[in-house]
């Protein structure tokens, strides 16, 4: 596969354009490596993934990114939105393939075609993009997904964020995290949530020293260590009698969370949608406002 280069002078290495498309800015945390037009609002992106580690079929934390990093490239590169705007994320739908695994100890290819379904525009940039997505593995598809991205301007977004626009980076308390097998994963030191004061239910905890939930200084909590809080609180909730993965999932997001106050993350079962399947709803509040909800669907249990 061919893809365009992205540097705007040959001397730009492209890994540091698409670095900053993706908003990130460490090399190690771009998962995209090109892109391609293939149509009037489609497009084909190159994705690696790091090796696997742990006992789960695949790293869904590099899926959502995947997801993430590949709509923000191309709304930059190929819809010139400002890289000086603040991506907006009110939700994202995907359901991945049963029985999708990737090998463990070897980095992994894939491909993302990403169909931009309608636009919406100011003057002449690009304010909200709706976007599908069809992730392949060897050209079978393995994931699909669905979001809308939206993009303020620097002054919208001060008015927006107002005193929480600036934060003292990694000065919050953070609390121990719960038990790494409860939470289904490998090290202590990739669980973001703390022990809380009721079953069911915990306490968020952001450290900064996790790169791949927080590559660089931001405001408020990124979306996918929301996500990722998610994830942890069902394993909890399920038990950790087998690698909880589910075949649907559903983000809402509500509102910003902040560093400097509580976020309560708390977990319950959802009817049975089948024989040996289970569902499962996580919502994150804060301030006693409901900040995101996250529906898991088809797990299997």
């Amino acid at each position: 596969m061919h893809y365009f280069a992205l540097a705007p002078r040959p001397s730009t290495p492209p890994s540091t354009l698409l670095g900053a498309y993706a908003h990130l800015k460490r090399d190690e945390s771009v998962l995209v490596t090109g892109w391609e037009r293939v149509g009037a609002h489609e497009f084909t992106v190159g994705v690696r993934w790091p090796a696997v580690q742990g006992d789960l079929p695949y790293d869904p934390r590099l899926l959502t990114q995947t997801i993430r990093q590949s709509g923000l490239v191309i709304a930059h590169a190929a819809y010139e939105v400002p890289l000086t705007h603040q991506t907006m994320l009110d939700s994202l739908d995907f359901t991945v393939a049963p029985g999708f695994r990737i090998p463990r100890d070897r980095t992994e290819t894939l491909d993302v075609r990403i169909t931009v379904a309608a636009t919406g525009s100011s003057r002449r940039t690009s304010t909200s993009l709706k976007l599908r997505f069809h992730i392949l593995r060897s050209g079978v598809t393995v994931a699909r997904a669905a979001s809308e991205f939206r993009w303020i301007s620097p002054p919208v977004y001060r008015r927006v964020r107002g005193a929480h626009l600036s934060v003292d980076w990694g000065s919050w308390p953070l609390p121990a995290p719960m038990d790494a097998k409860l939470a289904g994963r490998a090290s202590a030191a990739d669980v973001v949530l703390a022990p809380g004061d009721r079953p069911h239910r915990w306490l968020l905890r952001n450290d900064t020293s996790n790169h791949l939930l927080f590559d660089h200084p931001v405001d408020h909590v990124p979306g996918l260590a929301l996500l990722e809080a998610a994830y942890q609180a069902a394993h909890a909730l399920l038990g950790p009698a087998a690698p909880f993965m589910a075949g649907r999932v559903a983000i809402t997001y509500e509102r910003y969370v902040e560093f400097d106050r509580p976020c309560w993350i708390e977990a319950e079962s959802l009817p049975a949608p089948g024989p040996d399947r289970c569902a499962v709803q996580v919502s994150g509040t804060q301030g006693e406002e409901p900040a995101f909800r996250v529906m898991f669907g088809e797990v299997e249990r």
